[in-house]
C-alpha cells in the first residue's frame, strides 16, 4: 500500500519504507523485528515480481484496489507472457521438443507420458517405458495415447515411439495387484457360489479370484465370527494350510520378545 501511493514507476529506498513503518506502527513491533520484517516483504516482492528495482510493478496496482481488480491484473501481465502453444514435435530418437509454453491440459498429459530432459526457451521430453507405463497407470488407454501423440504433433509419429507404446501396452496389467485382509478357501465351487449369492453376505465383500478361492477385506477373525453367524463352520488355517486350533483363553497380551541389545 506504501508503494502504491507513489506514482507509477516510483521507487522508494528500503530505510524510507522502514522509517515510514516506524512512523505508521510504532508499537506494533519492535524495532529489530519491524527491520528484519520489512526487508524480507521487499525481498520476496521483487522475487515474486510483484516490485521491479523498487517501484511497484503496474499489474500489482490492480490488486490493492477495493475491491481487487484480478481481471485488470491479468490483462496487465498478458503482453509480458508468450502465447502458449498446442504442439510439440516428436522426434526419431524418442524425444518431443516444445518450442514454446505448452497449454496446460497439453503439459499436464505430456508429463504423464514423458520425462522432462532441458528446459528453457523450449523443453525437451523424453519418453520411456517408466514414463509409458506412467500414462498407463493414471488410465491412458493404447489408443488413447496413439490418438494425442498423432494429435499433438507437427511431424509424423516416429516408428520407434509407436512400437515402445504398443510394448508397454503389451506388458502393462498382465500381473495384478490387490489388497485383501483374509481369504476363503473350499474345494466345493458350489458351496462358495451359494456364498457370493446369498444376500446376508454382502457386508463381507467376498469376491472370487480363483474357482475355489474368495477374498474379504475383513480381518480372519471377524470372518470367521461372521460366517458363523450365518450358520456356517468355517475352519481357520495358517499360512502353510495347516489347519489352526484356537486357544479356549487367548492371549490378554501379544507374546513379546527378548529386546535387542544396544551397545
Amino acid at each position: 500500500g506504501l508503494l502504491a501511493a507513489l506514482p507509477p514507476g516510483g521507487a522508494a529506498d528500503p530505510v524510507a519504507v522502514r522509517r515510514r513503518l516506524d512512523w505508521e506502527w510504532p508499537r506494533r513491533l519492535t524495532d529489530e523485528a519491524r527491520e528484519r520484517l520489512t526487508a524480507a516483504a521487499l525481498a520476496e516482492a521483487e522475487t515474486l515480481g510483484v516490485t521491479g528495482r523498487g517501484a511497484l510493478a503496474s499489474h500489482a496496482r490492480p490488486l490493492l484496489e477495493e475491491p481487487p481488480q484480478p481481471a485488470a491484473a491479468a490483462e496487465a501481465l498478458a503482453p509480458l507472457f508468450p502465447e502458449p502453444v498446442d504442439h510439440v514435435l516428436l522426434q526419431a530418437d524418442l524425444t518431443a521438443i516444445a518450442p514454446g509454453p505448452l497449454r496446460r491440459d497439453l503439459r499436464a498429459t505430456m508429463a504423464l507420458a514423458a520425462d522432462v530432459e532441458s528446459t528453457g526457451g523450449a523443453t525437451v521430453y523424453r519418453f520411456t517405458p517408466a514414463s509409458v507405463r506412467r500414462a498407463l497407470d493414471a488410465g491412458l488407454t493404447t489408443d488413447e495415447l496413439h490418438a494425442f501423440l498423432a494429435e499433438v504433433s507437427r511431424t509424423p509419429v516416429p516408428q520407434p515411439l509407436d512400437y515402445l507404446v504398443d510394448d508397454v501396452a503389451r506388458r502393462h496389467g498382465r500381473l495384478r495387484v490387490g489388497a485383501a485382509a483374509s481369504y476363503l478357501r473350499s474345494e466345493d465351487e458350489t458351496a462358495l457360489g451359494q456364498l457370493l449369492a446369498d444376500r446376508r453376505c454382502e457386508p463381507l465383500r467376498l469376491r472370487r479370484i480363483a474357482p475355489t478361492v474368495l477374498v474379504s477385506p475383513l480381518s480372519p477373525d471377524q470372518l470367521l465370527l461372521r460366517l458363523r453367524e450365518l450358520g456356517q463352520a468355517p475352519a481357520a488355517e495358517t499360512a502353510e494350510g495347516a489347519v489352526l486350533t484356537l486357544r479356549a483363553e487367548p492371549r490378554r497380551t501379544p507374546a513379546r520378545s527378548a529386546p535387542v541389545p544396544a551397545p
